[in-house]
């Protein structure tokens, strides 16, 4: 029989949050069942089984950062998108540190996470390039590069490679973005 009040969407939740607070690599079902305060087996009434349980937060994790980057663009276009965009993803990703790291490991291996990072992610950037008058593959390379900046330098900032040089880790991202800017604004030219 399940729990009371338990869900699926509050096992996930769960999961998710707990994730967040003791690290993917300790992340277990038992721990999970004893922070819901059920036995591990009542798990299964509402999940299948670890691999699915990690998908659907990953695919939680996802709906919070397009949610917050979305939310985070309102008003904003042009130049002002693509910061604030740039910005948002960032944060999300040092703020949910170990929720984005399983959503980036999940999606190497986890075709259903790839196709919804797929959609998820690239909402967001959809939004973000409306207003640049860019051919359809143009906008796909677009998409691309932006997430490899991003991703690229927060995935480097974790690792502690920036830390080596006096140059300001926050002057050296936003030189980064005003150079994807600078690119976009090129490639609007090439399409006018």
């Amino acid at each position: 029989m399940a729990h009371k009040g338990l869900n699926p969407d509050a096992v996930v939740k769960a999961a998710a949050e707990l994730i967040e607070k003791q690290g993917r690599e300790a992340f277990s079902m038992r721990l999970l069942a004893e922070d819901l305060g059920i036995k591990t087996a009542s798990l299964y009434n509402h999940v299948d089984n670890m691999e699915t349980l990690l998908a659907e937060v990953c695919r939680y994790g996802l709906c919070l950062q397009k949610e917050v980057e979305m939310q985070a663009m309102e008003g904003a276009h042009g130049e002002d998108a693509v910061r604030r965009l740039a910005d948002t993803y960032r944060r999300f990703a040092k703020e949910h540190r170990e929720l984005y790291g399983l959503i980036m490991s999940m999606s190497a291996k986890n075709q259903q996470v790839r196709d919804d990072a797929a959609v998820l992610f690239t909402d967001p950037l959809k939004k973000m390039l409306e207003e640049f008058h860019l051919k359809e593959e143009e906008n796909i390379h677009f998409r691309r590069l932006f997430r490899a900046i991003v991703h690229g330098f927060v995935s480097q900032e974790e690792q502690g490679f920036f830390s080596h040089y006096p140059a300001s880790v926050e002057d050296s991202f936003h030189f980064a973005v005003q150079c994807y800017i600078d690119s976009l604004k090129q490639g609007e030219k090439r399409c006018s």
